[in-house]
């Protein structure tokens, strides 16, 4: 039996039903990255319905309530003096985020976070410390924070797959660095026991 190949505006689809499962928190940001890089490569349709088989229909997705648009500010969810701002694990993204420190690291990992739109926002400002970004592969980074005598190191985020999940990241810092870098999960779990 012959494979039926996929068009464009079916892997355009499949993007949109994974963009919407991670809005609601079916899907992890790796897990759409990585989702939605099989997606573009996907040659029949088979391969896209793989993709979203443990999702809810798009009629599903389409009954839920809207997200309310982003606020034109972004409000500081966290801050502090003297010390790291820290989220790692397991945590919901919103589309509009800000966290701020003095004499201390703002330190995002995005791996297993769970977004909440197409395009998130991030404001991480520090002063005497780093901003450090870690996101999976298959996720669009623009880098638009501002440093005072310090450096930015992008090691990821550079070129992915269109439709791609996108971070911008804002803010700035004084004395220190931006770092944005990639790594798999599974390759951090790995380190850990070995």
């Amino acid at each position: 039996m012959t494979e039926i190949r996929a068009s464009d505006a079916e892997r355009d689809r499949t993007v949109t039903i994974l963009r919407d499962a991670a809005a609601v928190g079916r899907l992890t940001f790796e897990e759409l990255a990585d989702r939605i890089g099989a997606a573009e490569q996907a040659r029949e349709r088979s391969a896209l319905a793989r993709l979203t088989a443990d999702l809810p229909s798009g009629a599903e997705l389409a009954s839920r309530p809207l997200p309310p648009p982003p606020a034109r500010r972004v409000p500081v969810a966290v801050s502090s003096v003297f010390g790291d701002v820290k989220r790692e694990g397991a945590w919901l993204v919103p589309a509009a985020a800000g966290f701020s420190t003095v004499f201390g690291d703002v330190v995002l990992d995005l791996r297993e976070a769970q977004v909440a739109a197409p395009e998130t926002r991030i404001e991480a400002s520090t002063i005497f410390g780093d901003v450090q970004l870690l996101v999976p592969e298959g996720v669009v980074v623009q880098v638009e924070s501002r440093v005072f005598l310090g450096s930015v190191r992008q090691q990821a985020g550079l070129t992915v797959a269109p439709g791609a999940p996108r971070i911008v990241l804002t803010g700035h810092t004084i004395f220190g660095d931006v770092r944005v870098r990639a790594q798999r999960l599974r390759e951090r779990l790995l380190e850990r026991f070995t």
